[in-house]
């Protein structure tokens, strides 16, 4: 599942984008693209509420479809 999210990253997510896309971590090993995703998970979580909002309302929508699978 793709979601799009509208919220002002601030420093610290454009530092954890930025290493997100980098080529160290578009090679490495999947544990370490894993840990690195949950770090950027974990900072929207407790520091974006506004993505957060954003996020449930995507769920929320997409529950009501037919087609929705949250464990795809």
């Amino acid at each position: 599942m793709k979601l799009i999210l509208d919220f002002q990253p601030c420093k610290e997510c454009h530092e954890l984008m930025n290493e997100l896309s980098s080529t160290k971590f578009v090679v490495a090993d999947e544990l370490t693209r894993a840990d690195e995703s949950a770090k950027f998970l974990r900072h929207i979580t407790y520091n974006h509420a506004e993505a957060v909002k954003a996020i449930l309302g995507e769920v929320k929508e997409k529950k009501r479809s037919p087609e929705f699978d949250l464990y795809r």
